[in-house]
């Protein structure tokens, strides 16, 4: 039997790696590690500098960019093929008019709220996300939780849809003891978070609880950049307002840095509203970073044991949490070994390996 060829829509290479870019390119360097053979389709421009591609097999086709080239380019490019071929999209919808592919649907928040996101975002996936996953041979998904939620919402049957994993990227998994680095040069005991700055992220509750802490030596670090998709409002005038000493905003960090802030804090602090899956709480147990999060479904299923569970639209309790768990060194020792025991669920080889047999079963 013939071989698939298969290709991967690209445009993530051209963005900054967020959650889902993230997704993508660990996904396409574990493939190239398990030797699958693909070619990654990319808009013509420079890619992101953030990604090492060397090891990929990328061509640059067709005019113009984002989703543009998407929905209206890159199918050109499939009504050229021939024989058997598949596109993977693993960063959302993918195009509507190729048939052959497999789509990723991270999450649904557009669908359940709609406020969070730009009118044009929202409206844009709304429309274009059934159409694709219908028209699509897969759709993966991340989390258990969200495969259901595309089953309720989309219409879609249970067997069309396969979970397929995030993971701890390689770069910020903690080393052996003997690896030494420069780190950050931080005196501050601090409270890390760690997310794109938008309303699901729950910032302005967080803010609140932090004031009612009342160790005035704790600071909140807080990394992450925002993203024109979301609403700002209000969270833009916590930011603004915001006079507080021991908050910090400190924007997106490089992949060293980041290492860096999670080795030294005190405590990690997740208080999302909704998730599809919520790579940094494992990147945190990854680096030995005991967690607190929130109280929702998926961040049970990804989380287990490894994490200290917190009503999110409560923030006194959080505050509570944060005070108890950055003052009990016990309990900070059994969630790191909690941490490591959760991890094991997580593997990009894994999920590679996952993704290649769901291509070869279609």
């Amino acid at each position: 039997m013939k071989e698939k060829r298969i290709y991967i829509n690209g445009r993530f290479l051209q963005q900054v790696p967020t959650g889902v870019n993230r997704y993508a390119y660990e996904l396409c360097k574990a493939l190239t590690i398990l030797k699958v053979n693909f070619v990654i389709i990319c808009p013509k421009g420079n890619l992101c500098d953030s990604y090492e591609v060397d090891d990929f097999n990328i061509i640059h086709w067709g005019i113009g960019h984002s989703h543009f080239w998407e929905q209206c380019v890159l199918p050109f490019f499939f009504l050229q093929q021939k024989g058997k071929s598949i596109l993977a999209n693993f960063t959302g919808i993918g195009p509507v008019l190729v048939k052959n592919k497999i789509v990723t649907i991270h999450d649904l928040a557009f669908m359940f709220h709609p406020q969070w996101y730009s009118k044009t975002y929202a409206s844009f996936y709304r429309i274009l996300t059934p159409l694709s996953a219908k028209t699509a041979l897969k759709v993966l998904t991340v989390s258990n939780f969200s495969k259901s939620e595309i089953i309720r919402m989309l219409h879609i049957g249970d067997r069309k849809i396969e979970v397929v994993y995030n993971a701890v990227p390689p770069c910020l998994m903690e080393e052996e003891p003997e690896y030494s680095s420069t780190e950050n040069n931080i005196s501050d005991k601090y409270v890390l978070v760690v997310s794109s700055i938008d309303p699901r992220k729950n910032f302005e509750r967080l803010l609140k609880a932090f004031r009612y802490l009342e160790d005035t030596d704790l600071h909140l670090y807080i990394v992450g950049g925002w993203n024109a998709i979301y609403t700002s409002g209000s969270i833009q005038n916590e930011m603004d307002v915001c006079e507080n000493p021991r908050i910090h905003w400190l924007g997106r960090v490089s992949d060293e840095e980041l290492k860096s802030y999670y080795r030294q804090a005190a405590c990690f602090v997740y208080p999302s509203l909704y998730e599809g899956f919520g790579i940094p709480p494992i990147e945190a147990m990854a680096m030995n970073c005991p967690a607190i999060v929130s109280d929702i479904p998926v961040l049970h299923e990804v989380c287990g044991s490894a994490a200290i569970y917190v009503n999110p639209y409560n923030e006194r309790k959080m505050a509570v949490e944060i005070k108890r768990l950055c003052g009990d060194e016990n309990l900070k020792e059994e969630m790191k070994l909690q941490g490591k025991k959760q991890l094991e669920n997580y593997s990009w080889i894994k999920s590679a390996g996952k993704l290649y047999s769901i291509i070869n079963s279609i």
